[in-house]
């Protein structure tokens, strides 16, 4: 599984989200560098950029068993 991982600065201090929202995940690499460039387009215009400050990446999680 993967997080797609929004990070915003504020001056020098980071804060960061689930692009996609609480829990969501993507099934692998692809599909998360897939929407990591869709939202690098929304954010700046050009797929897989992002305006400075801004930046987007995909982090590998292991499932968590309950």
């Amino acid at each position: 599984m993967w997080v797609l991982v929004y990070i915003v600065l504020e001056g020098t201090n980071p804060s960061a989200i689930n692009a996609y929202g609480p829990g969501y995940t993507f099934p692998n690499m692809w599909t998360c560098f897939e929407a990591r460039e869709a939202l690098g387009k929304k954010v700046s215009g050009n797929s897989g950029y992002f305006v400075p400050g801004t930046q987007a990446i995909c982090i590998p999680v292991v499932e968590e068993s309950i």
